[in-house]
């Protein structure tokens, strides 16, 4: 199981508590009566036997083996609070990551923590990039930036060492508000079509209600469209709320409003109320067409009237937008060697979340590269001429061309996959390899070189084509995953890509195994 997350259970049915990083939490105690125990991993600390100098309320003693202190798990030792009263702060005295520190109810004083081993425990990679737990140290997969106000965060894993999608669904689908209208001043971004929009309009009164600081609109131009628009306040492909408050005086020839965008796909919603000062809320718009919101006069439902000098009233204009994208900024290389894959530029950058949905392939998160522009740089690796070996888990939904899955030294180093081939170029001599048909089919592909200088390609396990010999001196020198800055990137999903500057064809199998048993490939 990966590391203990708040709210596990350990074997005599007791919960762990987190401690905020850095900081004192005021703990209440499990049992009225007994002890309590704090539980860390060795290599977060310089001394095990000093996590604390800070306790209120509560006497605090270390617990080695010999004292009586059960561990179970290599790189976990314990610490006992007696006397805790109605309850005590503890206060780290280095600096702990969240989630790595974990509080114990009185009870049997064995702990017993199953520990966590990732791929990259059991052997050394060069780097690794993947959207599971590759190592136990590993605290983040990827940094991702939200679409709705470009806001980034990392994104680490859950308990079963996946990566975290409730923690990635509840940042990206965050409410954001694009449009608060305030029209004390002015328009505020409204502008007029058939007619002549003010702002800073008070004393609009229905007889009932007066409200001050209104938009209205006056109608021009005879039997025509008029209409405000708004310019900016759309995430286009996901979902919004909107409300807003209107008015139309009795007795015109206009006797509605339609609020939509300015696509006929998404839809319009029509008031019709007169006289009144009204309340609107739009809720779970999905805008897939327009980019503007325009509010028209309607006469009878038509967008047409033949209504001069006709007004109707806004206040309170408020656009929420409740899902968002998904980008991908950063995919944090596991291997502890920080060779991490980034790109600033948005429009080339591949989603983890579209239009507020987990990417997924298989029943886990996928990284989707969109055939075009999407790419992640890292610094360039020099593999050289023998021994190394690459793994990557990848779905090509391209339908002609090929997929970049990697790329760098300027193209001479590639390896390009199309229906029935992958091609690798190493020093950029092209060495094909025959391959089942695999698009729009989740595949693990192994790409290796041994010590002898044998080059060979698997798929899902199985040995294509015919091992080749690179030539003396030629080096792979990959610095990309996809083609950075070309139009034939990865058009699909990819979970995982491992790179291993070292013969590992003798683990082949076991890797591979490790990667399948996680993701169900074949």
């Amino acid at each position: 199981m990966a590391l203990l997350q708040p709210g596990d259970l350990f074997p005599n049915g007791t919960a762990s508590i987190e401690f905020t990083s850095g900081s004192g939490t005021t703990i209440t105690p499990f049992s009225q009566s007994g002890n309590a125990y704090v539980v860390f991993e060795t290599d977060l600390i310089n001394n095990p036997n000093e996590p604390t100098k800070s306790l209120s309320g509560a006497t605090f003693t270390s617990l080695t083996a010999s004292t009586g202190a059960v561990i179970d798990g290599a790189g976990y030792h314990a610490a006992i609070v007696t006397s805790p009263g109605s309850s005590f702060t503890f206060t780290p005295s280095v600096n702990i990551p969240a989630g790595r520190v974990l509080l114990r109810a009185t009870g049997n004083i064995g702990l017993d923590v199953a520990s966590f081993t990732g791929l990259l425990d059991t052997f050394t990679a060069t780097a690794g990039y993947s959207v599971r737990q590759l190592r136990v140290d590993a605290t983040s997969s990827l940094r991702v930036r939200r679409s709705s106000d470009d806001t980034e965060q990392d994104i680490g894993f859950d308990a079963n060492g996946d990566l975290d999608s409730t923690a990635l669904l509840a940042f990206v689908n965050a409410d954001y508000n694009t449009h608060n209208s305030d029209f004390s001043s002015g328009t505020d971004g409204w502008f007029a079509n058939g007619g002549t929009a003010d702002g800073n309009i008070d004393g609009v009164s229905d007889g009932t209600t007066s409200k001050d600081d209104v938009l209205r609109l006056t109608l021009s131009g005879g039997s025509t469209n008029h209409s405000v628009r708004l310019n900016g306040a759309i995430g286009l492909g996901n979902v919004h709320d909107v409300s807003f408050e209107y008015y139309i005086p009795s007795g015109q020839t206009m006797d509605g409003i339609k609020f939509q965008t300015n696509s006929g796909l998404d839809g319009n919603y029509q008031q019709s109320v007169v006289g009144t000062w009204t309340s609107v809320t739009i809720s779970d718009w999905s805008i897939t067409g327009g980019d503007q919101f325009r509010v028209y006069a309607t006469d009878g439902g038509s967008i047409t009237v033949n209504g001069d000098d006709d007004v109707f009233y806004l206040k309170n204009i408020v656009v929420t937008q409740t899902t968002a994208d998904g980008a991908v900024t950063t995919w944090y290389d596991q291997s502890g060697n920080n060779n991490h894959a980034t790109n600033a530029t948005e429009s080339e950058q591949p989603l983890v979340v579209s239009a507020g949905a987990l990417v997924t392939e298989n029943g886990k998160a996928a990284v989707e590269f969109d055939g075009s522009s999407d790419a992640l740089e890292f610094t360039q690796l020099n593999l050289g001429d023998n021994s190394w070996f690459i793994n990557a888990v990848y779905k090509s939904t391209r339908t002609s061309l090929e997929d970049y899955l990697m790329y760098g030294d300027s193209g001479n180093t590639r390896i390009r996959i199309y229906s029935t081939t992958a091609r690798i170029y190493v020093s950029n001599t092209s060495y094909s390899y025959t391959i089942d048909s695999y698009r729009n089919t989740q595949q693990l592909f192994t790409f290796e070189a041994d010590a002898s200088k044998g080059m060979a390609v698997y798929q899902n396990g199985t040995e294509k084509g015919t091992e080749q010999t690179i030539a003396t001196n030629d080096s792979f020198n990959p610095s990309s995953l996809g083609q950075a800055g070309g139009s034939r990137t990865i058009d699909g999903l990819v979970q995982e890509i491992i790179i291993f500057n070292s013969d590992q064809s003798a683990n082949r199998t076991g890797i591979e195994t490790n990667i399948n048993t996680h993701f169900s490939i074949f």
